[in-house]
């Protein structure tokens, strides 16, 4: 069973969510990763000029720094060649950076979001302007407003598949 005050915590976070939720708009709101597929990613492509993505990891892609499950790794790979990613995360996980360095896709770690210095620094990697790019991220605050200030359009994710690739 787990601890009343790991409980109370949940319940606060989820509400201090529920109010953010309702200041901070985000374009798209999906339950996983997965929901946003290369044919909205081709339609946000054709509606929006979208033309890079960057994802943010803890809480959107794997969860509390586990390894990031298969359905999400495969997800990745359907999207390299149909649009430019990067990664973008306030954690510091060397495997993690290493997986993706493997694959070609660049990783941004202690990325210090919402502060926009290093949004920046992923538009210039990916050379895209901002407005061409999709912010993919579940913290309202880090993700959505940091990539909203930038004038991107962003899509908030509400959970993680819990299944990990070992």
């Amino acid at each position: 069973m787990r601890p009343l005050e790991e409980i109370l915590a949940d319940k606060i976070l989820g509400l201090a969510q529920y109010v953010l939720s309702k200041i901070i708009t985000p374009d798209i709101t999906i339950d996983k990763v997965g929901e946003l597929d290369v044919e909205k990613i081709e339609k946000m492509k054709q509606k929006y000029g979208i033309e890079g993505i960057i994802i943010d990891v803890d809480q959107t892609l794997r969860r509390e720094m586990g390894n990031i499950p298969k359905c999400n790794q495969e997800w990745i790979e359907s999207l390299k060649g149909k649009i430019k990613i990067i990664i973008l995360s306030n954690g510091m996980d060397k495997k993690i950076e290493q997986y993706f360095r493997e694959r070609g896709i660049d990783y941004i770690g202690f990325a210090l979001k919402p502060f926009k210095q290093n949004f920046e620094k992923a538009c210039e990697k990916m050379n895209v302007s901002p407005d061409k790019v999709l912010m993919v991220g579940d913290s309202l605050v880090a993700d959505i407003h940091g990539g909203k200030r930038m004038g991107m359009k962003t899509a908030w994710v509400r959970g993680v598949e819990e299944n990990e690739e070992r």
